[in-house]
C-alpha cells in the first residue's frame, strides 16, 4: 500500500530499490511454468499500457489481491507515460500475493517495442539504462498462457499455428 500511494503522488524510488523489486519478482516468476494453471473466480485484466492510473482503478474495481485473484494478459508497458510505474506496482503486488496475482507476457514485454515505442526511453529518463535492462530480463521470465479451470486458455495474444497443444507451450524455453 506504501508504494501504490508513493506512486501515486509521482514519486521515484532509490534505484537501488528497482532493482531489489525487480530481483524478487524475476526469482518468484521464473519458477513459474510457461502456462499457469488457476481456477476461478478470477479478475482477467487486459492491455495496461503504461495507463498507471486506469491501473489503480482496475485494482480498486477489481478486489483485494489478497481475496481476489487476478491473471494479467501482459503490455504493461508503452504508449502511457507511467509504464515504469505500472510495472513496478504490479512486481511489488506479485511479490506480495505470489498466489492470487498473476502476470503474462505481452507483445509489449520485448526489447523491439519497448525501444520502438517509449519504455526505454522512460526508463532512461526516469532510472537508467540498467533499469531497463534488468526489467527486459524479468520480462524474459513472464509466463506465457494460463488455463482457467483446465478449460480456458488465456494469453495476450494469437499462438503459432504449429502450436497444437497446450502442452506445445511448455516444451520452449522462455526465457529468451
Amino acid at each position: 500500500i506504501a508504494l501504490k500511494e508513493h506512486l501515486t503522488q509521482e514519486g521515484y524510488l532509490d534505484t537501488k530499490d528497482v532493482l531489489e523489486i525487480i530481483d524478487i519478482f524475476y526469482n518468484i516468476i521464473k519458477t513459474e511454468s510457461n502456462t499457469v494453471k488457476i481456477q476461478d473466480p478470477v479478475v482477467v485484466v487486459g492491455d495496461i499500457h503504461g495507463q498507471f492510473y486506469d491501473l489503480l482503478k482496475i485494482l480498486d474495481k477489481g478486489g483485494d489481491p489478497l481475496k481476489t485473484k487476478y491473471i494479467f494478459l501482459g503490455d504493461y508497458v508503452d504508449r502511457g507515460a507511467f509504464s515504469i510505474e505500472c510495472v513496478l506496482l504490479l512486481m511489488a503486488i506479485k511479490i506480495n500475493f505470489k498466489t492470487t496475482v498473476y502476470m503474462l507476457r505481452g507483445n509489449h514485454e520485448c526489447r523491439q517495442l519497448t525501444s520502438f515505442f517509449n519504455f526505454k526511453q522512460e526508463c532512461e529518463v526516469k532510472y537508467d539504462l540498467n533499469v531497463y535492462n534488468r526489467i527486459m530480463e524479468a520480462f524474459d521470465a513472464l509466463p506465457l498462457a494460463c488455463t482457467i479451470n483446465d478449460k480456458f486458455l488465456a494469453l495476450h495474444g494469437g499462438i503459432s499455428p504449429q502450436i497444437k497443444l497446450i502442452n506445445d507451450l511448455n516444451k520452449f524455453s522462455r526465457f529468451v
